[in-house]
């Protein structure tokens, strides 16, 4: 029997405000344990909550951001359980009335385009951060709790593993893009977890669903899923049932293991946050949202094919963070063939930014400077792998690509007179593959047109030259 995977997400992303959820403490990471807190935020008896309006905006942003219904009256409620990071023994969440619903996030995955739909979204508070000692004690760093969060529940829309982290990775840009969170994941600011359930190929019924925790990293998620999946599929085969439980991924033995029978939303005795009104969300506020908003990362893409005529998986990675194409652009505007300006950026560019761990904003040369380079590769006044080294020195400080051109003497070599010459070098010095070419085995014309290109240090138009090449052993 063929079996499908059922998948479904829970994300929650830290907003990016100055301050936390429901008091003034400062939304800070990396600063002393313990510091940014108060009676709010610790829990104390009688400090009552203040909402942070930027919170709000945020996250309205968001869902406009995946086309969400925007609800403009919503609830807090307090969901109840006793853990350590929790101070007050419960957590102010949303629960019945979203502050937005029936979203939506349509990317591609191996050309084919998906749309994975969002049950809700809701505004949360963030717990503290637990540190567990070697010898069992666990701290409390209670700098983190309080902030505001972003819970994003997914339908089960998503059937591979593949899917799920590609989903992951089009709602982090789309995050990035408007500002609201930097979804770094290892500063906790973007957390996963996944529900997963098998059932036979063709059939409606949901299987029994487990959730995956600890699962910090997209490629986690993916390799959790993957496990899991199997797990599930062998216990059905082998005429077992599958248990409705919480199982943490083990990214060390590459296995999930059993963490906890899985609650139900009873457990949690929901009920509304007294401390709390009702969330009215007024045109000042959407507006205000409205306002931050840019143009989302698909919708980008697909115009640089359209407009730029740039081949999906390049058009891709244009768009991967939106200070990188807002360079791109810039860089577009400036040259003739955008595709040569997208490659460059794509391969020499990122190159650069890899090795050196720095954004595109760190980058020390502006689209201007590389505009003037790849001109003259445009042009074919120096070939491609003199622009790379031409690229390098403009990196090094040696001036701009003109200065350096002009000053090593770098244009490309196209008199044919001259190129004749070399060509006749070439033969006389080869006479053994000038034989192999003559009997049939033409591609060894690669070794002489390399010898000519060593020759004049790579300045020769190597396409004349094959050209000529060619012309010269045919007579």
């Amino acid at each position: 029997m063929e079996y499908e995977a059922v998948i479904g997400l829970e994300i929650h992303i830290q907003l990016a405000t100055k301050t936390k959820l429901f008091c003034n403490c400062r939304n800070e990471y990396g600063a002393e344990p313990n510091t940014n807190v108060c009676p709010v935020c610790l829990g104390l008896p009688g400090a009552l909550p203040v909402l942070n309006r930027e919170a709000v905006k945020l996250a309205l942003m968001a869902a406009m951001a995946l086309d969400a219904k925007i609800h403009r009256k919503s609830f807090f409620y307090r969901k109840n359980y006793f853990y350590p990071d929790l101070p007050k023994g419960y957590q102010i969440t949303q629960y019945v009335g979203s502050i937005a619903t029936d979203a939506k996030l349509t990317f591609e995955i191996d050309g084919v385009e998906r749309t994975v739909r969002i049950e809700r979204m809701n505004v949360e508070e963030e717990a503290a951060k637990s540190f567990h000692a070697p010898d069992g004690t666990v701290l409390l760093d209670f700098n983190r709790s309080g902030i505001p969060l972003l819970e994003i529940v997914t339908m089960p829309d998503m059937r591979s593993p593949a899917e799920a982290r590609r989903f992951l990775e089009i709602l982090k840009r789309t995050i990035r893009y408007i500002g609201i969170s930097a979804c770094d994941m290892e500063k906790g600011e973007l957390r996963v977890d996944s529900n997963v359930s098998v059932r036979p190929k063709g059939t409606e019924e949901l299987g029994v669903k487990v959730e995956l925790k600890n699962l910090n990293s997209f490629k986690a998620v993916e390799d959790g899923l993957k496990f899991e999946i199997q797990r599930q599929i062998k216990i059905l085969e082998s005429g077992g049932r599958v248990v409705q439980e919480t199982r943490l991924w083990d990214e060390h033995k590459k296995e999930t293991r059993t963490m906890r029978v899985k609650e139900e939303a009873h457990d949690y005795r929901y009920f509304p946050e007294p401390d709390l009104l009702p969330l009215l969300i007024d045109d000042e506020l959407i507006e205000s949202a409205r306002k931050g908003m840019v143009e989302l990362p698909e919708a980008r893409r697909k115009r640089f094919i359209t407009q730029y005529k740039l081949n999906p998986p390049l058009a891709d990675v244009m768009v991967h963070e939106r200070t990188f194409a807002d360079y791109f652009e810039e860089l577009a505007g400036l040259v003739t063939d955008k595709s040569l300006a997208a490659n460059w950026l794509a391969v020499e560019v990122m190159k650069v930014l890899n090795e050196q761990g720095i954004s595109i904003e760190e980058f020390p040369l502006r689209p201007k400077q590389i505009a003037e380079l790849l001109k003259f590769v445009e042009t074919k006044k120096i070939t491609h792998n003199i622009a790379k080294k031409v690229f390098q020195k403009m990196l090094d400080g040696e001036g701009s690509a003109k200065e350096i051109i002009e000053r090593e003497g770098l244009i490309t070599m196209s008199d044919e007179s001259e190129l004749a010459k070399l060509v006749d070098e070439a033969i006389s010095a080869n006479p053994e593959i000038v034989e192999k070419y003559r009997k049939g085995k033409v591609g060894v014309i690669g070794v002489l047109v390399g010898y000519i290109m060593r020759k004049t240090r790579g300045r020769a138009n190597a396409a004349l030259v094959r050209k000529m090449l060619e012309e010269k052993l045919k007579a």
